[in-house]
């Protein structure tokens, strides 16, 4: 049985943002779903955390009939390597540009402790928005796909950069693929992660390339 392949979006983004990819999957034969996270909501006050973004990640594996391919992007890898550590269907995990965290470690340790100047704080304490995502996620792209992409940003909860990652798989094969023109996340911050069979392969912003597959 052929993997299905479930994507993650990253912090902020809702799964409107892997359309594209899934259409792509879907000509190629591949079946794919896309979860949302419940840390990534319109209204700050509603937004959760890694703990919520965790339980939901496993039941949409648990709902797949056969072996999946978790990809991620972004802060979606931390939920992610979670659910590649505890679940026997994961065949492989693929980082999208995203962060690759040791158990114990939390999203704002990988970030260097603070958020950026230029993100918001929502009134009630509870989660950030990216101020400049035109230029910190989405420099590079299509004028009018970063103005509807943009509209669509959620608020991200603040819990999802607090909590602490809780597993981390060491026998499940390991794909990076490093967006070399990425400003919100440039390689050195991927540099460490989870052991296990890796794979890695560079592209620029933008540019589609195929990853080398490593076998179990």
């Amino acid at each position: 049985m052929n993997p299905t392949v479930v994507l993650v979006h990253g912090a902020m983004h809702t799964p409107w943002i892997v359309d594209p990819l899934r259409e792509r999957l879907t000509a190629l034969g591949i079946e794919s779903l896309a979860v949302q996270l419940p840390s990534s909501n319109p209204d700050s006050a509603a937004a959760q955390g890694l703990t919520e973004d965790v339980a939901v990640l496993r039941a949409a594996v648990e709902a797949v009939a056969g072996p999946v391919v978790l990809a991620a992007h972004s802060y979606g890898g931390v939920p992610a390597t979670w659910i590649a550590a505890e679940s026997d269907q994961v065949v492989e995990l693929v980082y999208i540009a995203a962060f690759a965290l040791e158990p114990g470690t939390s999203m704002m340790e990988g970030v260097g402790g603070d958020f950026p100047p230029t993100w918001n704080h929502s009134p009630d304490g509870l989660a950030v928005k990216a101020g400049d995502a035109e230029e910190s996620i989405f420099s590079g792209v299509d004028p009018v796909v970063t103005g509807e992409a943009v509209k669509r940003l959620n608020w991200q909860g603040m819990r999802a950069f607090t909590e602490k990652l809780g597993a981390a798989p060491t026998d499940v094969p390991l794909t990076y693929v490093v967006a070399t023109g990425d400003p919100a996340l440039p390689p050195p911050s991927r540099s460490s992660g989870p052991a296990g069979p890796r794979t890695s392969c560079a592209s620029p912003r933008g540019t589609p390339r195929t990853c080398p597959t490593p076998t179990r």
